[in-house]
């Protein structure tokens, strides 16, 4: 007897959405795509995320490397159009992108995909609503993405429409005078980096030391790096209170140990993080209870805590707010959904970037975390003006540091300032995901002269740490 071909209901219509609706439809599913009410706008990486921050940071940052050694008078052609020229710019590039991943998304459609261009809710535990008619499905994915945090501050209501988040600032067309920047996650330290170099006067606020989850020496590597930029670093600092004034200036009251002047700026950018968005689905129809943050907890096999048929996949899952987990934790979603399976993904090396420049990478295990686990680390360093070719591309500044199992001679955990971070990364995570050991990193080729020789340089320390005897290197 042929077995019944399963519904499954997608809501969402960004990276995780689109790949578990392909994923179930390649596996035989009906597929039910509710795509949104700004469907075509729905991918955050594509619109206002990954592809439109790294294409305005493409020309700024390379305007800034050609001026690097004062040898080139760097000037735009039109200085009062730049940034405006740089969006436009940027527009252009991302309705490319847009525009090809609707015609992926239209090519699915058939018999046995719906596509549905408006957001949906739960109405009951295998039923959802959305513009007024009810659907029935066998299982359901949640990928809505997530929204942008703002933080309980003082007078924040009253100044809100004024304020910039990543949405706004990717639209800005004009360079004020003076930015301030409250959070120093990825988007906070990306942006204040660029407008410092676009001649803004940034100053850029946090509570906690830069990279506050990482080896100290990171954070402190990359505040000397920033002030050297230009940026005012307010670390350790809580803000009391925002206004604005008559000129429509922000004024900033901050608190923290000693006390400083009130902060003005003719800009804001609020840059305090992201979380998922769940408000609207009615979860509760569906048995589910988010927990009390109000998010989703889920399982590696992607099931959503106390249902065996819904599941989340990308940032509404709140596990790693990046878009490649996004979709493989939509493929694991998908497949699980349509089999009924309990396919999971085994991460070790959970490899984070911060595009600052130099870029900031680390894969692996975070110390406390390796020490918890009953590792015995050991670890070595290497700076970047060591490296022919990263001192060459004007990177005298950064620094790497792995850390290793003292007694198997394991990888454990590796980070990286420096640049070309974002790319370099992947060998150390690569070995950290197979568990190979630091010999077996000393005993791989390395090409002379290359950026990756700041991975050679660590590695082969550390080889001789845990007793072990690299290769010879270049050293020209």
């Amino acid at each position: 007897m042929k077995s019944k071909r399963k519904t499954i209901a997608v809501l969402g219509g960004g990276s995780a959405g689109f790949t578990a609706a392909r994923t179930a439809c390649k596996r035989g599913a009906n597929v039910l795509f509710f795509m949104g009410d700004n469907a075509d706008h729905a991918s955050l990486c594509i619109n206002a995320g990954c592809m439109p921050s790294k294409a305005l940071f493409e020309p700024i940052d390379a305007a800034h490397h050609a001026k690097q050694h004062g040898w080139f008078r760097v000037e735009p052609k039109q200085p009062n159009e730049l940034l405006a020229q740089i969006v436009r710019w940027k527009d252009v590039e991302i309705e490319k992108f847009r525009v090809h991943r609707q015609e992926e998304i239209r090519a699915l459609a058939g018999d046995c995909f719906k596509m549905i261009r408006a957001n949906a809710r739960f109405t009951g535990m295998h039923e959802v609503e959305s513009q007024g008619r009810r659907y029935e499905f066998d299982a359901a994915i949640v990928a809505t993405g997530s929204a942008t945090t703002f933080p309980e501050l003082t007078g924040l209501h009253a100044v809100r429409d004024a304020v910039w988040t990543s949405d706004e600032i990717l639209h800005n067309t004009e360079i004020p005078r003076s930015v301030a920047v409250i959070g120093a996650g990825p988007i906070g330290l990306e942006f204040s980096l660029r407008y410092a170099r676009l001649g803004c006067e940034v100053t850029l606020l946090t509570t906690r030391e830069l990279l506050p989850h990482y080896p100290a020496k990171f954070g402190e590597r990359m505040a000397v790096i920033y002030e050297q930029e230009g940026v005012r670093l307010l670390k350790g600092r809580l803000v009391a209170r925002l206004r604005r004034d008559e000129a429509g200036a922000f004024e900033i009251e901050t608190e923290g140990a000693g006390s400083l002047p009130l902060l003005r700026a003719e800009r804001l950018l609020l840059a305090t993080g992201r979380h998922p968005a769940v408000d609207q689905l009615n979860l509760s129809a569906a048995g589910i209870s988010p927990n009390e943050k109000g998010e989703l907890e889920v399982a590696e096999d992607m099931r959503v805590r106390g249902s065996e048929h819904i599941f989340a996949a990308g940032d509404v899952a709140g596990l790693r707010m990046v878009v490649h987990h996004a979709h493989i934790e939509a493929e694991i979603a998908a497949e699980n959904a349509c089999s009924e399976g309990d396919r999971r993904w085994t991460k070790r090396s959970n490899i984070q970037v911060v595009f600052s420049d130099p870029e900031f990478a680390f894969a692996g295990m975070r110390y406390p975390a390796a020490e918890s686990a009953g590792h015995r680390l050991v670890t070595a360093s290497a700076e970047s003006r060591d490296i022919g070719k990263l001192h060459l591309a004007g990177d005298d500044f950064g620094i790497g540091e792995f850390a290793a199992d003292a007694q198997s001679g394991k990888l454990i955990s590796a980070g990286l300032l420096c640049s070309d971070a974002s790319n370099l990364i992947h060998l150390p995570a690569y070995a950290i995901d197979h568990e190979h050991t630091v010999q077996q990193l000393g005993n791989a080729e390395y090409f002379h002269p290359t950026k990756i020789e700041i991975i050679s340089e660590i590695g082969d320390e550390l080889c001789r740490k845990v007793g072990g005897q690299p290769f010879a290197r270049a050293e020209e």
